[in-house]
């Protein structure tokens, strides 16, 4: 046998191929963009009713209400941080002040028992001095008598003395009280 000849020719089948699977692919491509834009399309609708829904537009108006009231709460919370602050602020200048009453009644205290010592000092030297001069007044009193009992007169100058020293003990004795 010999060969026969066919008109054989692969590449248009080829090309047919390709053209009918190109076609294909396309269309399976459409088909798929569709099935998408359908999907898409009914999230959206999906998504738009939920999002108009009661329970939805509740939990925004409740969120929108507890923003709010956080903000308002912030905002106290901010006035009373200032507050704290000066108050603060206060507190420190009224422990200094106490420290500065402290310290001036510790120093007006030491001074007051230093004065008082010596003021007890003066009263000690003149209560001896009252003692002392008591002392004289009654030397002289009991002379006076002697010289009087002895005498039987007195004169005008030792009457005038034992006035004087009368004086003088009675006037120590109101500085003394």
């Amino acid at each position: 046998m010999s060969p026969s000849l066919y008109s054989y020719s692969p590449l248009p089948m080829m090309s047919c191929l390709r053209e009918s699977n190109l076609r294909d692919s396309r269309l399976w491509l459409v088909f798929l963009l569709c099935l998408l834009v359908v999907g898409l399309l009914v999230s959206l609708i999906i998504f738009a009713v939920k999002a108009n829904s009661k329970g939805c537009k509740d939990g925004l108006r409740a969120q929108q209400e507890c923003q709010n009231q956080t903000d308002h709460l912030q905002h106290q919370l901010t006035v009373a941080q200032e507050v704290l602050q000066r108050t603060k602020a206060q507190y420190t200048v009224c422990n200094q002040t106490v420290e500065n009453l402290r310290d001036s009644l510790e120093m007006e205290k030491t001074q007051s028992q230093k004065q008082l010592k010596k003021l007890q000092g003066e009263i000690k030297r003149l209560n001896q001095k009252l003692q002392e001069a008591s002392e004289e007044a009654e030397r002289l009193r009991k002379e006076f008598r002697r010289t009087t009992v002895n005498s039987g007169s007195f004169s005008c100058s030792s009457s005038s003395s034992l006035l004087f020293i009368a004086v003088v003990v009675l006037g120590l004795n109101a500085l003394l009280t």
